[in-house]
Parts: structure tokens; C-alpha cells; sequence
């Protein structure tokens, strides 16, 4: 009766399979006479299907900066389209004359100056735009 023996060895990152007989049980198969020394033992070996680990690269490149918050502060003039706050979620609510893109950027709707508030009702600060004639008339009665 062959004592087949077997172990696992790892080579170059896969594991291999050794079958090996021993001296004894080879003298045990050829019936107790001498054998050849040579093919006392036997090797085999069994390739797993598997995957060496990927690499990782050392110039991983940064991010896009994203380039958020506020871009014209209040008092400043604006024409349509002007991007005044680009945030994410509603930290700044749009007011009057204020659009909100589906990203939450607030943008001018009309021409005039920027002005920033705090609704202590809802508890948000809020951006608005005032026409050029009612910012030059509340400019004017403030001085």
C-alpha cells in the first residue's frame, strides 16, 4: 500500500500541490526489493486557478478641486446668470430674483445688487438680488 504524502508550498504567489512517495511505502509496492534510489520520490504539481494581487500605483494624481463657495458678496452688482454662491446642499436658501441649480448653485435672475439675510422664522440665511432702483434708493437712505 503506497503513504502518498502530501503539502502545500507557495511559489511565486500561487500555491502548489506536492504529492510525494515515501521511501517505505515504495519498498512496500515493488514488493520489498531494492529500488532505484532516483524514483524514490515523486513530485507533482497542481496549478490553481487564481489571481495574483494587482499592483498599486505610486502616482496616484489628486482630485478636482470643486471650486465651492461664495463668488460675489452683498452689495456687489450682478448681471443674469452671475453664479453668486455654489455649495453643496442649502446652506444658502434663494430669495428674491435668485435661481437654484440642480447642483444647489444659487444664480442671478435679474440685474442688480447681491443681498445676503437671515430668516429667523425659518432659521436660514438667504441671498437675494434688489433691482438697480431699489438698490440705489435703499443705498441712498441708509447714508
Amino acid at each position: 500500500m503506497a503513504c502518498l504524502v502530501r503539502q502545500w508550498k507557495r511559489w511565486g504567489g500561487l500555491q502548489h500541490q506536492l504529492v510525494s512517495l515515501t521511501a517505505q511505502s515504495l519498498q512496500e509496492t515493488c514488493g520489498g526489493q531494492g529500488a532505484v534510489a532516483g524514483s524514490a520520490l515523486q513530485l507533482q504539481q497542481l496549478r490553481w486557478a487564481s489571481k495574483k494581487q494587482g499592483g498599486s500605483t505610486q502616482n496616484n494624481k489628486g482630485q478636482n478641486p470643486q471650486n465651492l463657495g461664495i463668488k460675489m458678496y452683498g452689495g456687489q452688482r450682478c448681471i443674469p446668470g452671475n453664479i453668486i454662491v455654489r455649495q453643496r446642499g442649502t446652506e444658502f436658501h434663494p430669495g428674491a430674483n435668485v435661481g437654484m441649480g440642480k447642483d444647489h448653485t444659487l444664480f442671478a435672475l435679474i440685474p442688480g445688487n447681491i443681498k445676503f439675510s437671515f430668516d429667523k422664522r425659518r432659521k436660514r440665511r438667504m441671498v437675494a438680488i434688489l433691482p438697480p432702483e431699489t438698490a440705489s434708493a435703499s443705498v441712498s437712505a441708509t447714508a
